[in-house]
């Protein structure tokens, strides 16, 4: 009884979570806004584009979807939601704004921090953490796909000191997941500054982003945790493939920082 009690206060804290997170979106969406086009000088390459293939992919697969990024700065779950969708989608369309699995240490110490990346709908996660605390976090992750949602991950389980994927030495944390809710799809994003790019705490102002989209859908025959690390390891290496296409493509010309937002 205990552990259903439990698991019942999570349930309706998680529910509590997203609404007060969209309420609140009419309050945070615009302030973040002016900070990402005037505090900072942030712009998008093609935003349009991304924008509109973020909405048909969400209304292809309305279902669970886990989204998984490469991962250069603090705020990537922040200007990654940004760029997605528009603020007037999110507040039509709650299930459109993924939710953060954000690494506690970088945030728990501050309560702006706090208050942020629990309307920002984040779940937070230790490294290192209990039994117990790691199983309450992959039954809140299984809870919010389950309900149609979507969650932004790195599956490479860390930032790139490098500035590039890391297809070596990554996490098992979406093959996790995949094994826990099978009919999750995946969503690959390679997200990066055109101007400065690489690894940074915070991007440079005048920042300019470039962000591909594709989906995926990594198999495995294995089961278990062999079969998590083939199914991890497929997704870094589609990111690992997107990123070559981003230097290619920027390197042969094709684009360019003056292309049209």
């Amino acid at each position: 009884m205990t552990h259903a009690r439990l698991r019942l206060r999570s349930r309706l804290a998680l529910r509590v979570q997203r609404l007060l997170s969209h309420l609140g979106l009419v309050v945070t969406g615009p302030v973040l806004l002016a900070l990402f086009h005037f505090r900072f000088r942030f712009s998008a390459h093609d935003l349009a584009r991304v924008r509109a293939r973020y909405r048909a992919l969400r209304a292809a697969y309305p279902g669970p979807l886990l989204i998984c990024s490469n991962h250069l700065t603090l705020v990537d779950s922040i200007i990654q939601a940004i760029l997605l969708d528009s603020l007037w989608s999110y507040l039509r369309h709650p299930a459109a704004l993924p939710w953060n699995l954000p690494e506690a240490k970088n945030y728990y110490h501050s309560l702006s921090w706090r208050l942020t990346c629990y309307l920002g709908r984040s779940i937070p996660v230790e490294r290192g953490a209990s039994r117990e605390r790691a199983a309450l976090a992959q039954a809140q992750m299984r809870h919010v796909l389950g309900q149609g949602d979507a969650i932004a991950i790195f599956p490479e389980g860390k930032r790139s000191r490098d500035g590039r994927v890391d297809d070596r030495d990554f996490s098992y944390g979406v093959g996790q997941l995949l094994n826990q809710v099978p009919d999750a799809k995946v969503l690959c994003i390679y997200m990066r500054g055109m101007r400065f790019g690489g690894f940074a705490d915070f991007p440079r102002a005048g920042e300019r982003f470039y962000l591909q989209l594709e989906m995926l859908a990594p198999q495995s025959a294995s089961l278990g945790l062999r079969r998590a690390r083939d199914l991890s390891a497929q997704v870094v290496a589609r990111i690992k493939e997107m990123e070559g296409e981003y230097f290619a493509a920027r390197d042969s010309g094709r684009l360019a920082l003056s292309d049209t937002a």
